[in-house]
């Protein structure tokens, strides 16, 4: 005969049903700012990244870097296709190699020196650009602080999606992409204060700058405690409950997080029989988990992000615009007061309705910003300019920031580092053909179709709306378990958002079962 369950255990499951469509207030908010800090702590070495998506469209607005690296073309000076090629091939090949290396070198090491290896690299990397006087060695200076902080860059979001509570896991993975457009607008900010200059600490100074986040990371490090799921994946887990009550403070429930971590990596190592091998990343549903990380990255380059992050500045000095740099240090503001409108939207509304709903949004967006930029007068070259600063704000509220929650909180624990070096690499592989062809799409002495490269990236975006809204699932407030569980389960992508896991039914009704039965005895 089954046994009745009591009604207070139906209303907890009713909350597991529901809880997964409940948002973050800034109350909880506030009571994890201790977690939230760590998260910015150890997302510096974004920043970094950021600053060098930015930093070649920035400079060629410099007169004094255009006069040390350009040519003449037409009356003005420009920098080479083929040399802005080079350039864009360093931050490629060093972030490709780097999404490779995190995640053997994290395994072996550990989240925290691997964190350390990056800084040392990355600051090689820039005294190297500093003391530049050719293409070339730009290039090595660029491809070895690109691998630096490439480290940082691929490891942050797998190691805060380790330590984050589920609640607040979307606000902490979302902070990496505002670290990243800081990065930006830090960059637009130093070639600004340095425009009135006529000599080469123009172009010199702010590249210099990029040794603040590094700097600032080595001299914090030593308070930085280890991953708390990597110490249980090598167990350790002493050290893991020491490292979850570091990050999240004493109130914290530690047995609960080790609970459900130490699960979900014992279930994920029985499921894969060969270990965590990169192959098992395409294997069943880890193959699905990998797949969707991808397409969501490739996305953001299909959708044009590396036109207007990486080359708006470039494009304002090219069509014109009067005070280009000044210009885009508005463009990258409004950018970064976009990223901050995602924090309480994220747990609120959802990866899905934010990714799937932006995208839409953005792709009808260059269809409007393609048209306009046909017609070739003073007026349509305004109005470009401001819908091309509006698209900027739509991206950073929605696609730019949620793709981090989503590369994090996707993969499984095992293989959390490796799928998320995979995602990585694809992405960086993507941006590489778009960088290399962009130059010939914009130089007055290429095809010179300005604005009207809206309508490329219209075709390659539009396919990958329709991806999307099929195949990405909702995952906001799920733990690591009860994603393992949904996956395993094979769930189509719109059955996500309310599926009840059993795995959390349980829990919570043992929970409720043994607090009834103290009640009883008292």
């Amino acid at each position: 005969m089954d046994e009745k369950i009591p009604a207070s255990e139906h209303v907890q499951q009713q909350r597991v049903t529901g809880r997964a469509n409940e948002g973050i207030s800034w109350a909880e908010a506030w009571k994890s700012r201790r977690v939230l800090l760590w998260c910015l702590f150890i997302f510096l070495l974004p920043i970094n990244f950021g600053y060098e998506v930015s930093t070649v469209g920035n400079l060629l607005a410099v007169d004094s870097f255009l006069k040390e690296f350009g040519v003449e073309a037409n009356g003005i000076l420009e920098i080479r296709a083929t040399d802005q090629q080079i350039l864009n091939a360093a931050s490629t090949i060093g972030l490709f190699c780097s999404a490779f290396a995190t995640g053997l070198i994290s395994d072996l090491m550990g989240r925290k020196k691997t964190i350390i290896v990056g800084c040392i690299l990355c600051v090689g990397g820039i005294i190297l650009q500093y003391f530049s006087h050719s293409i070339h060695e730009l290039f090595g200076g660029k491809l070895l602080s690109t691998f630096g902080f490439g480290l940082g860059h691929s490891l942050g979001p797998v190691f805060v999606a380790e330590l984050a509570p589920p609640k607040v896991r979307g606000i902490c993975l979302s902070l990496v992409n505002t670290m990243i457009v800081l990065g930006q607008w830090i960059n637009s900010a130093a070639v600004l204060a340095c425009s009135n200059r006529s000599d080469d600490l123009a172009w010199r100074i702010p590249i210099i700058t990029q040794m603040i986040p590094p700097g600032l990371l080595l001299i914090g490090l030593p308070f930085l405690a280890e991953s708390p799921s990597w110490l249980i994946m090598k167990d350790r887990h002493e050290e893991a409950a020491r490292s979850f009550r570091h990050f999240n403070g004493p109130d914290f429930d530690v047995d609960e997080a080790m609970a459900i971590t130490t699960a979900a990596v014992a279930q994920e190592k029985e499921l894969s029989r060969t270990g965590s091998a990169w192959l098992d990343c395409f294997r069943g549903p880890d193959g699905r988990r990998t797949l969707i990380i991808c397409m969501v990255y490739i996305a953001q380059q299909f959708i044009g992000v590396n036109f207007v992050s990486g080359y708006l500045t470039y494009y304002f000095k090219l069509a014109g615009v009067n005070d280009a740099i000044a210009l885009a240090q508005v463009a990258f503001a409004i950018q970064l007061f976009g990223n901050i409108c995602s924090w309480p939207l994220v747990d609120r509304l959802g990866r899905r309705p934010m990714i799937v709903g932006g995208m839409m949004i953005m792709t009808a967006g260059l269809l409007v910003i393609g048209g306009i930029s046909t017609i070739g007068s003073s007026s349509a070259l305004k109005a470009t300019v401001a819908f091309m600063t509006l698209w900027g704000f739509l991206y950073q509220a929605t696609l730019g920031a949620v793709a981090y929650a989503v590369g994090g909180e996707t993969p499984s624990p095992l293989l959390r580092q490796k799928t998320y070096s995979i995602n990585i690499m694809s992405a960086t592989a993507v941006s590489c053909a778009v960088l290399q062809i962009l130059p010939y799409l914009l130089n007055t002495d290429e095809a010179n179709i300005g604005g009207k490269i809206c309508f490329i990236f219209f075709g390659l975006s539009l396919p990958m709306c329709f991806y999307l809204y099929f195949c990405l699932p909702e995952l906001k407030g799920r733990t690591v378990a009860e994603i393992q569980e949904m996956f395993q389960a094979g769930l189509p992508a719109r059955k996500f958002k309310d599926y009840v896991c059993q795995n959390e039914t349980v829990a919570v009704v043992g929970k409720a079962r043994i607090q009834a039965h103290a009640e009883g005895e008292e």
